[in-house]
């Protein structure tokens, strides 16, 4: 990490009166760091993320305490210093106690590409299924290197209402462009690296920004996603696990406008002796309505054909047809569409 133009960040810089020794000093500086600008005021009663690992409740009159160990108080000398790239507060004492070694890697595939790992544990599984059935996937078994973010089970399921489904179906251009949205074929990206950049452009040729939420996460895309689970390595790249999915706005909107028009047809129902009207029924798909025909032609076939003046039902009989951004229509049609005029009272179907 380079401070002097990464950020933004919130630095707690230590009073020290001697040099620290024996301590990795790139963890040490993690440690110390908050992503995203944050005063006093707005830390306050708070429980942060640090960038190496640690967690941190920040207490009333500038103390804070770190979550893995805290019977040790720090306390805020000075704060709210401004720097180029963020914000300072000096703190007594530096963080040195129970650091990790940063956030962790999963090495247990390490051996796998990207493609085998997603075949390898069931909380891929969803994914998986997208990968397997949008035809044309993204290469994950390639010689990389890739950083790819895989949404949780949870995640896809949660868009399983309407677009996931109307993708793999309908439009499964739109669903490899959302798969390569999720790949970046750059460079192999840890959670750090990840940290350190501002956006990176996938696969989809579109940008995925990266941002920090207020209590330091990493966060994706414009709607802020969060990283569920990270560092899982593997032989061309990595894995980030996500807990939403990351929309490329090309694909945008997913369901294609709609404007559904009622077409009705007015029909009328046997011409019969007015006296028997009410026996006789509308056609199967209508309805009766309230006025009836008077005076047309019957013919009373066991006197012979001659033609007797009866009545008939009028019937309406309704049709709902559905028009589409996807299906073509000419200019007239589209318009329609689009302005979601509705004609109630047509001629015919």
């Amino acid at each position: 990490m380079v401070l002097s133009h990464s950020g933004p960040f919130t630095a707690f810089f230590p009073l020290l009166k001697q040099p620290l020794t024996g301590v990795n000093e790139e963890v040490v500086c993690k440690n110390h760091l908050i992503l995203g600008q944050h005063l006093y005021k707005a830390l306050e009663g708070r429980d942060l993320n640090l960038y190496g690992g640690e967690k941190l409740r920040v207490k009333v009159n500038k103390h804070f305490i770190l979550m893995s160990d805290p019977s040790r108080l720090y306390t805020i000398i000075q704060s709210d210093l401004p720097a180029a790239n963020g914000i300072i507060h000096i703190i007594d004492r530096p963080i040195t106690n129970s650091l990790p070694n940063g956030p962790p890697r999963d090495e247990r595939f390490a051996d796998k590409t990207i493609g085998e790992i997603l075949r390898k544990d069931g909380k891929f599984n969803r994914f998986l299924s997208l990968v397997d059935n949008c035809g044309s996937p993204p290469p994950l078994h390639g010689a990389g290197p890739l950083t790819v973010f895989v949404p949780t089970n949870e995640a896809v399921d949660q868009a399983r209402d309407g677009s996931i489904l109307y993708m793999l179906n309908d439009a499964k251009d739109k669903l490899q462009e959302l798969l390569r949205h999720h790949v970046f074929s750059q460079a192999v990206l840890t959670v750090d690296e990840l940290a350190a950049l501002s956006h990176v452009r996938t696969m989809a040729n579109q940008l995925v920004t990266i941002s920090a939420s207020d209590d330091g996460e990493i966060l994706l895309g414009e709607k802020g996603v969060r990283l569920a689970s990270t560092n899982i390595m593997a032989s061309n790249g990595v894995i980030h696990m996500i807990d939403g999915l990351l929309y490329p706005p090309s694909i945008l909107p997913i369901l294609p406008h709609r404007c559904d028009v009622i077409k009705s047809k007015v029909t009328v129902g046997p011409c019969v002796h007015c006296s028997y009207l009410h026996e006789t029924q509308c056609p199967e798909g209508s309805v009766e309505m309230e006025s009836y025909q008077i005076g047309c032609e019957y013919t009373n076939l066991p006197l012979g054909p001659t033609h007797n003046k009866g009545c008939a039902k009028y019937c309406n009989a309704t049709k709902q047809v559905f028009f589409s951004d996807s299906v073509e229509m000419n200019r007239a049609e589209l318009e329609k569409q689009r302005t979601c005029k509705t004609d109630k009272n047509l001629d015919g179907f």
